[in-house]
């Protein structure tokens, strides 16, 4: 869980490093602590800030791994959504989701009941996994 100030993302970066280090994934390191960190801003600055009634809920980030892939999701209690949006080269940010989405397998958003929503990012490993005997064809 992640207090909500502006603070949280650099425990989020170190949060998502350690994890996949303990996972000997070091090299999407890099790559995830920059989508972790996009998703984490977002949800301080936008998500926090478009739920003021919840401002003061936790932002919840965690780390997935199946195989090859490993899955980044926060939730926040803001009930905006995120969209992709071209800002103009005057524009301070923006580009955020931008670079979540050119790091991502995939990326997307779903809605929370009864209020907030979660975020993930999916980012593939550079090396192949051997096969989980249980999963099915």
């Amino acid at each position: 869980m992640l207090p909500p100030h502006a603070e949280s993302v650099h425990s989020a970066r170190s949060f998502a490093t350690g994890t996949l280090t303990g996972w000997t994934l070091g090299e999407l390191s890099e790559n995830m602590e920059l989508v972790v960190s996009e998703l984490a801003t977002n949800a301080i600055r936008h998500g926090l800030r478009l739920a003021e009634s919840r401002a003061r809920e936790p932002i919840r980030l965690s780390l997935l791994r199946r195989g090859g892939l490993v899955a980044c999701t926060l939730n926040d209690p803001g009930a905006g959504f995120p969209a992709l949006r071209d800002p103009s080269p005057l524009d301070i940010g923006g580009l955020g989701l931008h670079i979540v989405e050119s790091l991502s397998l995939q990326w997307g958003w779903a809605p929370l009941a009864p209020y907030g929503k979660i975020v993930w990012a999916v980012l593939r490993t550079g090396h192949r996994e051997q096969p989980d005997p249980l999963d099915h064809p």
